[in-house]
């Protein structure tokens, strides 16, 4: 799928700017710490610079195209899969969990599965999703540590 953004790798990720000027910063993160059967399984980070004020912007929904090449590009690897933790730090993870409800929809295409989880932490909730190929072949293993990790009595492990 070809990218409505220009990307560049710049050796963590990828960052491209959109048509308002804002630069989003695109990255993966090893999480086979988190559990012994967490082979090739990344963390998702999306981070536009600057403050909110800042990154406040009318809807642009080549932003969508251009992360879903990029995840196109990671799950190109059917080992490969991808937790996605929503950030609490602003009170907006229902918002974005509902975002990638509405990206995943749109551009699933069945080529992957979605696990989710809504886990109570002490003062807040943890929504977390594992994505994987339907043609992963250590499906069962990653469907068995996702659902023993949301289990877990220490959720806050997921918070990363």
């Amino acid at each position: 799928m070809p990218s409505p953004y220009e990307c560049e790798d710049d050796g963590d990720g990828y960052h491209f700017v959109n048509k308002h000027g804002v630069r989003y910063h695109i990255y993966f993160i090893d999480k086979s710490g988190l559990h012994p059967k967490f082979d090739n399984v990344y963390s998702f980070n999306i981070e536009p610079e600057g403050s909110e004020e800042e990154t406040r912007h009318p809807i642009d929904n080549q932003i969508a195209s251009t992360i879903v090449a990029i995840l196109s590009r990671f799950f190109q690897k059917n080992e490969n899969a991808m937790l996605m933790v929503c950030d609490t730090l602003d009170g907006k993870e229902q918002k974005r969990r509902k975002l990638f409800d509405r990206w995943f929809a749109a551009y699933n295409h069945n080529l992957l599965i979605k696990l989710d989880a809504s886990l109570d932490a002490d003062e807040y909730v943890i929504l977390a999703s594992i994505y994987f190929r339907h043609d992963n072949p250590n499906r069962r293993d990653l469907e068995d540590a996702f659902n023993e990790l949301i289990n877990t009595e220490d959720v806050d492990e997921l918070a990363f």
